[in-house]
């Protein structure tokens, strides 16, 4: 069958001789070229190049090679190849599986990866030292057991301040060391704008307000007056304090008898803080509390004073013409004057502060503003003195919210003509008996009273 593939032209000794060579070289040629082409493709597809006589003699090693039965040999015994010389070289194994690697390539960043790692801890270990450092400052030496027992009590607070600083370093919350004071005094994200309803009247927050970070604050609650003119005057002192403003109706009767019940100012003060927490500040509590009023609204700090239980931070008290009372056997009735009595004994004491002013307006039928400012000073044993209207005048506001609630030719200016002052106890008079008079200790309250009030706090 071999021999029908030779040249017809060559002579048949020779066909013969070169069969027998081809059919040796088969036998010790290797056999990579079979096993590594797929079963059913032919030899000469793998091979795809050479001679025309070679490639006939390989169709017909292939057909030899069909009819021959396989011999099975022993496994320790190399088998002889029967692929055939070519000049084309064999075709490379192709794996089935995905030429790419699932691993992605180590970038520079995953190279320098422990580095990073290892920095990170360094830093924590000081920032750990540092807390702890802190955490140890003034702490006594131990000497004995029941030392050493005061020194636990005492390290217990602050290690753990110090594990917290350190958690929050490792978390990302905490930048470096001297980051820690400035956020822990950062004070809280305050919404202004707007106001909060409080029993009675409004909790309003000037732009001068600014809670402290652990949530303290003060406030200031003002009984009787335009809303608008209390936070514009509050604003213009500079005061740091929320604005409570309450409205209970014409005449002195709505506030002595809605505060003389016990619990509504505890009440008001709950709610005040309460507004302030719903406004953004965490654990908000008063720091400090002053009361105020104006014309009437007088009534609800003389029930206050009487009912209150005293676990309130009362500080101070700013009276802006308007402590009246009756008239009892041609003198002032005690009864109504005994807590501003108490409340002035106290401010000279230095314990409070309590501010008074008074104009020269006289409503006859019961006690003016004078005669109860005279009375107060009389108790705590304080003298009067005179006050010149121009040089000793404070300087005159002119608020926008006081645009439209009287006319621009009725504006007064406060024009002081006595004072008295004792301990913390000040009273000041000031000359007018109009009603216009009687407004302006409303409209210039930023720059009468207010103003002590802003400078005892900023102590």
């Amino acid at each position: 069958m071999l021999a029908r593939n030779l040249p017809r032209a060559l002579p048949r000794n020779v066909r013969k001789a070169s069969l027998r060579d081809r059919v040796e070289e088969r036998r010790k040629a290797p056999r990579e070229l079979v096993t590594s082409a797929s079963p059913s493709a032919p030899i000469s597809a793998s091979l795809g190049g050479g001679t025309a006589s070679s490639r006939m003699a390989a169709r017909a090693t292939t057909r030899t090679l069909a009819a021959t039965p396989a011999r099975p040999s022993p496994s320790n015994e190399r088998r002889p190849s029967l692929a055939l010389p070519t000049p084309t070289p064999p075709p490379a194994v192709v794996d089935a599986s995905p030429t790419t690697d699932p691993t992605p390539p180590a970038s520079r960043d995953d190279k320098r990866g422990p580095l990073v790692t290892l920095a990170a801890f360094l830093v924590l270990a000081v920032f750990a030292a540092v807390a702890l450092k802190k955490a140890a400052v003034g702490l006594p030496a131990v000497e004995s057991k029941a030392d050493l027992l005061a020194l636990v009590d005492q390290v217990g607070p602050k290690a753990k301040a110090a594990g917290a600083h350190v958690a929050a370093v490792a978390l990302g919350d905490e930048t470096t060391p001297n980051e820690s004071d400035a956020v822990a005094d950062a004070a809280p994200k305050l919404r202004r704008e707007g106001h909060v309803s409080i029993p009675g009247g409004i909790l309003v927050f000037p732009e001068t307000f600014h809670p402290r970070a652990d949530g303290a604050f003060d406030v200031y609650v003002h009984f009787h007056g335009n809303t608008s003119v209390v936070r514009e005057s509050a604003e213009v002192a500079k005061l740091d304090a929320a604005v409570a403003i309450v409205n209970l109706g014409v005449g002195s009767a709505p506030y002595e008898e809605y505060y003389s019940m016990p619990g509504a100012y505890e009440d008001l003060l709950a709610d005040v803080t309460a507004g302030v927490e719903r406004r953004g500040v965490p654990h908000a509590h008063v720091k400090r509390v002053a009361l105020g009023a104006w014309s009437a609204g007088y009534g609800a700090v003389s029930s206050i004073l009487l009912t209150r239980k005293r676990q309130d931070p009362l500080d101070a008290i700013l009276i802006y013409d308007g402590i009246h009372c009756g008239w009892e056997g041609g003198v002032l009735n005690p009864r109504q004057m005994k807590p501003f009595v108490q409340a002035a004994q106290s401010a000279a004491r230095g314990e409070i502060y309590f501010g008074i002013t008074h104009s020269d307006i006289d409503p006859k039928t019961y006690a003016s503003s004078t005669a109860t400012a005279d009375y107060l000073i009389d108790a705590v044993g304080a003298k009067s003195g005179p006050l010149d209207p121009v040089i000793d005048a404070p300087s005159y506001l002119e608020l926008e919210s006081m645009k439209g609630a009287v006319a621009k030719r009725r504006e007064k200016s406060m024009e002081p003509t006595s004072e008295a002052r004792i301990g913390n106890f000040h009273v000041t008079g000031y000359r007018g008996e109009t009603k216009e008079h009687h407004m302006a200790h409303l409209f210039q309250m930023g720059a009468t009273l207010l103003p002590e009030l802003v400078a005892r706090w900023s102590l």
